[in-house]
């Protein structure tokens, strides 16, 4: 058992919890300059409170290694939130995905008359034949 956790230490060697972030654990990701991004978002300014120093700045840091995963923090305390599918950029398995083309609206269609409505349409009067033929004397079977 101890060779065993002699070579498992020896292939994946422990690593100190707390380290900065220019380690080399914290290698640049390929294609990179860092592995890192850093911004100071919001008012800068140092305000004088009496007692202690007031800054109302965030500092935001993102992660280029796990894309989108993100930290913000602001007098001492912090937030961390990932929203991810778990797979970090420069493994052979990253292929993001472009999101799908937004098509233009439809052509409005041209109104038609209702296919089936409520009332049904007039009819066209029939042309009275009958007349016609009186005219021409064709009535009269020899009553």
């Amino acid at each position: 058992m101890e060779e065993e956790l002699g070579k498992l230490a020896a292939d994946d060697p422990p690593q100190e919890r707390y380290r900065s972030l220019g380690d080399e654990g914290y290698a640049p990701v390929p294609g990179l300059e860092t592995s890192w991004l850093t911004r100071v978002c919001g008012d800068t300014q140092v305000y004088n409170d009496g007692e202690a120093a007031l800054c109302y700045a965030v500092n935001v840091i993102r992660s280029l290694r796990w894309p989108g995963a993100v930290t913000v923090a602001k007098g001492g305390k912090y937030c961390s939130i990932y929203v991810g599918d778990g797979i970090k950029r420069g493994d052979t398995s990253f292929n993001p995905t472009e999101p799908p083309e937004v098509h233009s609206d439809p052509v409005d269609q041209i109104e038609r008359p209702e296919p089936t409505p409520l009332e049904p349409p007039e009819e066209p009067a029939e042309p009275d034949t009958d007349a016609e033929k009186v005219a021409e004397g064709e009535e009269g079977d020899g009553d």
